[in-house]
């Protein structure tokens, strides 16, 4: 390999001998006669390595090195000196305080200078191009986490019958777990959550021919389907093409919300877990343990349809999934979750919050609660039948010219279910300046990885109008209260001279606003009557 050095000594003799020595072996060399000159080659130019004496006039070998470092930390250097070492050897010690530093004697031997050249150029390659190898995996391994949240469900989805919310967090930048909700039509959709065992790569590679691999068994549109044959051919499929390295744990599930109905089989993993929001309580839905063994133990085993969960179930029931690594977080102390504690603070939650809320509250609690060591992917699905009575449920996308259709969408319902077109109006204009403040200040350069607004307008039997917005984006300062009081923008009597006031106008709408921020999800809530008194 072609070196290039520079050698750094006060007897032009010494260079000299460096450069008839070297001239034959592939290696350009720089000479100087002083540290000043020495510095100045080294910030205009590359090298391999450092050629220095110890005892120089000014600065020594020692200092010029101190220097050297503030240019290139790693530049291997070699003393060529002359000094012999004291009793209790003083130079060894100043040179191997730098471990990229290397010794060598005078009058040198030419072949064992340029091995140790070689040796040390070679050392400083080797790790540059593992830093390299390390820089590149490290950023092929961001893009596969990218590409792998593609492949999931993104954190809201919204039916005209169903929604689901989710938190998926890989332990390390790429995850096992696995979910995805596919609508089958007719109030039907098909639900599967699984964990691949281990972490990293491996489990990330088996989690996407997975995720693949469901969507081509369930394929599009109005089908019957039993849960015990979708696992058995992924169980087949799993063992004989994806080879014998790995399993996974996973539930399937059908949830038929024009009959209230729900089937789920598990293949040896946590149950699915029902709330109702009638009797305030919450139970796992597999008490006898029904069901099969996991995905890839064993190639001839045969999931039987008699071992799959039947439930009925009501309008108010809401549905959690998990992985095992949501409540196997442990504590500075070693101690786990548990289902039990993870029952527990689901029970108490899911009673005050909205059903797409809860998986964020939850993930908020663990590490108030002392639950902060997750050594496991983490995945938590909320699902639940939607009511759409009174109310205008919708994912609105982070784009203006969407957010103005969609504000317009809600002036319409709101003046249709209250008969009362200012109020319409009023709700038009709040969303359009708060919707338009999430995208500019709150997303920001997060428009590329589907960062929905999902808006929940709600109309009370006294014409309240109560929204509620979640969104994604990064924490941004928003006042829940007005600095200064509020001006009277209906005396203009134009819906459009709003440029530049939109705080105004929101605290000028609002009877009340409360703000929250919990895991990574803002919960932004307004209460808007139908005048403009204040409470």
């Amino acid at each position: 390999m072609e070196l290039r050095l520079l050698a750094v000594d006060d007897e032009k003799f010494n260079l000299l001998l460096l450069q008839e020595a070297l001239k034959h072996e592939g290696i350009t060399l720089d000479t100087c006669g002083s540290p000043d000159k020495a510095i100045e080659l080294l910030k205009a130019n590359t090298y391999d390595v450092a050629l220095l004496d110890v005892i120089m006039p000014g600065i020594d070998g020692f200092e010029l090195r101190k220097l050297i470092r503030e240019i290139d930390p790693k530049l291997p250097i070699i003393y060529l000196t002359a000094i012999v070492d004291t009793i209790d050897n003083d130079l060894i010690a100043k040179i191997s305080a730098d471990k990229f530093t290397y010794y060598m004697k005078k009058p040198f031997i030419r072949k064992e200078l340029v091995s140790q050249i070689q040796q040390a150029a070679g050392s400083r390659r080797s790790d540059d191009e593992t830093h390299r190898y390390y820089a590149d995996l490290e950023n092929d391994l961001s893009l596969a986490s990218e590409v792998q949240r593609l492949l999931i469900p993104d954190w809201i989805m919204l039916e005209n019958d169903m929604l689901v919310s989710s938190v998926y967090q890989p332990a390390q930048k790429v995850s096992g777990d696995i979910f995805d909700v596919i609508k089958l039509g007719g109030g039907r959709y098909f639900m599967f959550i699984g964990d691949i065992a281990g972490h990293g790569i491996q489990a990330a590679l088996y989690m996407s021919a997975v995720q693949s691999l469901i969507k081509m068994i369930i394929g599009y549109g109005e089908r019957q389907i039993l849960t015990s044959e979708v696992l058995n051919q992924i169980n087949r499929i799993f063992c004989t093409e994806l080879g014998h390295d790995s399993y996974m744990t996973c539930i399937v599930a059908l949830f038929d919300f024009s009959q209230n109905h729900l089937e789920f089989f598990s293949a040896g993993h946590p149950s699915l877990v029902e709330y109702s929001e009638t009797t305030s309580e919450i139970r796992i839905l597999n008490q006898k343990n029904k069901g099969g063994i996991p995905i890839g133990w064993d190639r001839d085993y045969t999931y039987r349809q008699e071992d799959a969960v039947e439930v009925k179930f009501q309008d108010d029931s809401v549905f959690f999934a998990t992985t095992d690594g949501a409540f196997e977080i442990s504590n500075h102390n070693g101690e786990m979750l548990g289902m039990d504690k993870m029952l527990q603070l689901l029970e108490s939650i899911a009673g005050s919050e909205e059903p797409a809320i809860i998986p964020y509250r939850v993930r908020e609690a663990l590490p108030q609660m002392g639950y902060d060591k997750a050594d496991d992917d983490i995945c938590l699905i909320t699902l639940k039948k939607v009511d759409q009575d009174n109310r205008l449920i919708r994912r609105v996308p982070p784009l203006m010219s969407e957010v103005n259709t969609f504000c317009s969408a809600c002036e319409s319902f709101v003046s249709e279910h209250t008969d009362n077109m200012e109020l319409g109006v009023k709700v038009e204009l709040l969303l359009g300046e708060f919707l338009n403040n999430i995208i500019m200040h709150g997303l920001d350069d997060r428009r590329q990885t589907r960062p929905g607004i999902l808006v929940d307008l709600h109309v009370d039997n006294q014409s309240m109008v109560r929204l509620t917005i979640l969104d994604k984006g990064k924490k941004w300062s928003f006042s829940t209260k007005p600095e200064t009081p509020s001006e009277d923008i209906w005396n203009e009597n134009s819906r459009f001279a709003t440029a530049g006031r939109g705080m105004s106008i929101i605290h000028s709408i609002a009877t009340n606003i409360r703000r929250n921020r919990y895991s990574e999800l803002n919960v932004t809530n307004f209460e808007i009557t139908p005048d403009k008194d204040k409470t």
